[in-house]
């Protein structure tokens, strides 16, 4: 359980850059995206609605923590757009689970960049399709535009994968 609480304040954590933030992958940050593929599908940032749930979207929530509603409400506007994620690679994150490693576009890095060091202390969700796949809550800038979604089984994280390859 401590794992996976912790697998959750460091979701978004960025690869490149942040040994203070989160811990480095175990093949380290170049090659995590080695085998990445272009993202076609699906994929959204949206900061969470929390408190202000005026013209809010919801979205299910992949494997809510405990505590957590099994729904996200999420501001209306992504802040980071599927345009934005350039490349995702399937990964194993620090504790062996399985994770998504994604590579943001300049403008999608610069734009994560601005809004993670803007909004420290608020939640983040990562929507692939109509899922939540994570939430969690904004430690620190993440600069670099490169991240981690952790936290995953297997199963999810090759469907996930699949998911963000295929053009819609």
């Amino acid at each position: 359980m401590k794992t996976r609480a912790l697998a959750a304040t460091l979701a978004l954590a960025m690869l490149a850059g942040a040994s203070a933030c989160a811990p480095q992958p175990p093949d380290g940050p170049a090659d995590s995206l080695r085998n990445a593929k272009p993202v076609r599908g699906d994929v959204a940032f949206y900061l969470a609605a929390d408190g202000d749930t005026a013209g809010a979207r919801t979205f299910p929530v992949l494997r809510p923590y405990p505590g957590q509603p099994a729904q996200v409400a999420v501001k209306p506007v992504p802040v980071i757009a599927r345009g934005q994620v350039a490349l995702v690679a399937l990964s194993v994150d620090e504790s062996g689970q399985s994770a998504l490693d994604l590579q943001l576009t300049e403008p999608g890095a610069q734009r994560l960049a601005q809004v993670t060091r803007d909004n420290v202390g608020k939640r983040l969700a990562v929507v692939v399709g109509a899922m939540a796949v994570n939430v969690a809550t904004i430690q620190g800038e993440i600069p670099g535009g490169r991240l981690r979604v952790s936290g995953l089984d297997m199963a999810d994280a090759e469907a996930f994968e699949r998911e963000l390859v295929v053009a819609k």
